[in-house]
């Protein structure tokens, strides 16, 4: 079943069209990577999708309901929740707090169902245990090193109870320990029922983890499949080690 599906995306920035009539469908219980070289879009289609932009045209439909336009508020209550490139913990909260925040904005804050707040820092706990961080839970998230503030991000985003989470390079200034961690929590998250699609430049962790794989240059779709297939592709071979490869990402 599609859970998300994007229709003729585009989203220009003056005279720059950052992302291009981008054809997107993401089926329910998957790992989709969205892959291409820096500027290709990437994190600018995450953007869009969870309501921090809105597209110039276009349409984006979750659960069959268009949701373009929405504020990002509203996008988490229907069931989308993200991490970004950038870790944004509340470092002089604890990591306990951290994820108490995160529960309270779905269950106090008109995000979500209204739940007795006692449950919510065994619901917190839970949730740390789950990603590995529950001996921590007491320190400031300051104290903790990169790699476990990308798993504090991930469990702030599943205390919002998501039914599809966006990871904007999970991977990024991850040891290849932490990497392989990271694969096998993703993989528990999908098979908890949350469907994943995931922005990274660890190409051997995009092409082990996910089951479809789109790659975008210049804001356009040029190749989807499976890992095999896309890793064959001429046009993303030309992407990567063409012209295609230089510049930011948008």
């Amino acid at each position: 079943m599609t859970l998300l599906a994007t229709q003729d995306l585009t989203k220009d920035f003056g005279g720059l069209r950052a992302v291009d009539g981008v054809d997107l469908r993401v089926e329910e219980g998957e790992i989709h990577g969205i892959i291409g070289p820096n500027g290709a879009g990437k994190t600018t289609l995450f953007n869009l999708i969870t309501g921090y932009l809105k597209p110039t045209r276009g349409k984006i439909q979750f659960h069959g309901r268009r949701i373009d336009g929405q504020p990002p508020h509203r996008v988490v209550t229907l069931g989308i929740a993200r991490t970004f490139q950038i870790v944004r913990p509340f470092t002089e909260l604890s990591v306990l707090e951290n994820v108490l925040v995160a529960w309270g904005h779905r269950h106090y804050y008109g995000l979500g169902p209204l739940k007795p707040f006692g449950s919510a820092k065994k619901a917190a706990i839970e949730i740390l245990e789950f990603v590995g961080l529950a001996q921590k839970r007491d320190l400031p998230a300051s104290a903790l090193p990169i790699g476990l503030q990308r798993r504090l991000e991930i469990a702030r985003a599943l205390a919002l109870e998501p039914e599809l989470m966006l990871l904007d390079e999970p991977a990024a200034g991850l040891t290849e320990e932490e990497i392989a961690g990271l694969k096998g929590l993703v993989r528990e998250i999908v098979a908890g029922g949350v469907t994943v699609t995931l922005v990274e430049h660890r190409m051997t962790f995009v092409m082990d983890i996910c089951q479809v794989i789109t790659v975008l240059d210049r804001g356009r779709v040029i190749a989807e499949g499976t890992p095999a297939q896309v890793a064959s592709d001429p046009q993303v071979i030309e992407a990567y080690l063409g012209a295609g490869s230089g510049g930011d990402d948008a």
